[in-house]
């Protein structure tokens, strides 16, 4: 390469950008300048398109040392951010904070600043293992309750009641479901005598300091001019509260990626609903993804049906893709037979290259899964489950 070249050379992400451009939807995303929610749909390429951007805002809006901080769902997703944009010659920690909400609380807010906003926190802090999780919840329930109330149940009514009710000062806190109020109050004083946060207790405590202080917003926000969420969809109440305190209030810019409609995790407080919202609010761009490249014609419309509202998405794939309904009234280990004996061995021929780990079985519950693992298994096949 000569020295003109080597000069003119295009960062990766730019080339990596060139390959948006015919992606109308990824193109309005990545030249998005301000706070931006993208709508983004199965299958459209909103993680290439998420990396690719977060790559030229680090080149192009953020002064070093300042960086990007990015919150995801869970673990694997923030491994699948790093190493793509490992591909793209962002190296991870330098500049960028990527992990879950739980991740973010705890190393970039309750760490740093609890202690100098006055909240007593463990020293040194510890995350409460299941197990003692389980020993604290026992303790509340026999504490609040007495000894012949099973904690596991109090447990899962109260997890949900305490992610649902944020405001311990609200009149609601007690008047909606005054035992549970308790029990979580005697757990969180259980977890303090041991020395222990669980996670929730971390994002709850991450939300108070950055709602209360308007310091730790300013704080943050020199740190990170920038916030992206993916999978909004999927992380409830206190992330949007978070949310909007830190673009809205400390002036954050903000990218957020999330699907309202491909949200399963209501029980651990997700609301698809929130995401909906925040792109309709002043201020922001709304962008959507609308080609989708794993699913053809025939299985979007029908994903529609099933939605009962038209999405307006389009297929990017060759495939028209096909629903074939198979009445089998004879019982559940009938049922695990013929899909074993004929869908999975009509789908293998279908395509020469497609293999049993292409091929994916939902099921209803987990008896149902056992049924069908059995038959596989009897069948000496590969699978994960």
């Amino acid at each position: 390469m000569s020295p003109t070249d080597a000069s003119t050379a295009k960062p990766p992400y730019m080339l990596a950008a060139e390959l948006l451009q015919n992606n109308k939807g990824q193109w309005d995303a990545y030249e998005s300048h301000g706070n931006c929610v993208i709508i983004a749909g199965p299958g459209s390429g909103k993680t290439k398109m998420l990396t690719i951007k977060m790559a030229r805002m680090l080149a192009e809006d953020v002064r070093t040392p300042r960086g990007i901080a990015c919150i995801t769902y869970n673990n694997q997703c923030a491994r699948e951010l790093k190493r793509r944009l490992a591909t793209l010659g962002v190296e991870d920690g330098k500049r960028t904070a990527i992990g879950t909400l739980h991740s973010f609380c705890l190393k970039h807010i309750v760490l740093p600043y609890a202690r100098l906003a006055g909240v007593t926190v463990p020293e040194p802090l510890k995350v409460a293992m299941i197990e003692e999780r389980d020993k604290c919840w026992a303790t509340a329930v026999e504490k609040v309750r007495g000894t012949d109330e099973p904690p596991r149940d109090w447990m899962f009514r109260c997890e949900a009641y305490r992610r649902a009710h944020l405001d311990r000062d609200n009149p609601e806190w007690y008047g909606d479901y005054e035992d549970a109020a308790k029990i979580i109050e005697a757990y969180e004083e259980a977890l303090r005598t041991d020395g222990l946060m669980d996670f929730d207790l971390i994002v709850l405590t991450g939300l108070w300091l950055v709602e209360q202080h308007e310091w730790v917003r300013q704080a943050i926000h020199a740190r990170f001019p920038i916030l992206v969420v993916d999978e909004y969809q999927d992380l409830g109440h206190a992330l949007h509260r978070i949310v909007l305190c830190l673009c809205f209030k400390a002036s954050m810019r903000l990218v957020a990626v999330g699907d309202p409609d491909q949200s399963i995790y209501g029980f651990t407080g997700a609301e698809p609903a929130l995401l909906r919202d925040l792109a309709k609010r002043k201020g922001i761009e709304s962008v959507q993804l609308q080609l989708n490249y794993r699913c053809g014609p025939t299985i979007i419309q029908a994903s529609e049906v099933a939605l009962g509202e038209a999405r307006g998405f389009m297929s990017g794939n060759d495939e028209a893709g096909t629903i074939d309904i198979h009445h089998r009234p004879q019982g559940l280990e009938d049922q695990a037979s013929f899909i074993c004996d004929s869908i999975i061995i009509d789908a293998l021929g279908h395509r020469d290259d497609r293999q049993l780990g292409d091929i994916a079985v939902l099921y209803r519950s987990q008896y149902d899964g056992n049924v069908i693992a059995q038959a596989v298994e009897a069948r000496g096949w590969d699978f994960i489950r």
